[in-house]
């Protein structure tokens, strides 16, 4: 038994490779093909995971271009009732004025009639008494003896200074 520590054995050395082969054909028909499977399998669990998250990303992105669509909308909207509520209050107030306008204008006009009736009140009372005062006058001229010329004169003036405070 004086063999070397390290020698080139061949039937070892084709024991060992037939091992090595037979272990590889073991190892490939087992297990390469299930782990491969389930290699692949994976791959389309993880593929199917991101095509999910891409299709929720996209849907997520859809909706916030709607929301901003619908506030956009939503804020125009708000402009529009905000400008409508305006006019309408603008019309409103414009009515409310010109109401206040007829019933000044109201007002205006029966104080003005009112004016009127007291003035062709006070006009016939002033009349009245001037005719009383020419009665009064006349009464005592008839006691004097006038002409004609003296009795005209003496109504002219009178009339006249009543046409004057009249004015």
């Amino acid at each position: 038994m004086n063999e070397p520590l390290i020698g080139f054995r061949v039937p070892e050395i084709c024991f060992a490779w037939i091992n090595l082969l037979f272990l590889f054909w073991v190892v490939k028909k087992y297990f390469f093909k299930p782990i491969k499977a389930m290699i692949e399998h994976r791959k389309a669990e993880i593929s199917g995971t991101y095509a999910k998250a891409d299709a929720t990303n996209e849907k997520a992105k859809k909706l916030e271009e709607e929301y901003k669509q619908k506030l956009a909308d939503a804020k125009l909207e708000a402009a529009q009732i905000i400008n409508m509520a305006t006019a309408s209050s603008e019309a409103k107030a414009e009515a409310i004025i010109e109401q206040a306008k007829q019933k000044a204008m109201q007002i205006l006009e029966k104080a003005q009639l009112q004016i009127k009736k007291e003035k062709d009140d006070s006009l016939r009372e002033v009349f009245d008494e001037v005719a009383d005062v020419v009665l009064i006058t006349a009464s005592k001229l008839l006691e004097k003896e006038m002409n004609m010329e003296d009795h005209r004169e003496i109504i002219n003036k009178v009339l006249g200074e009543i046409r004057t405070e009249v004015k």
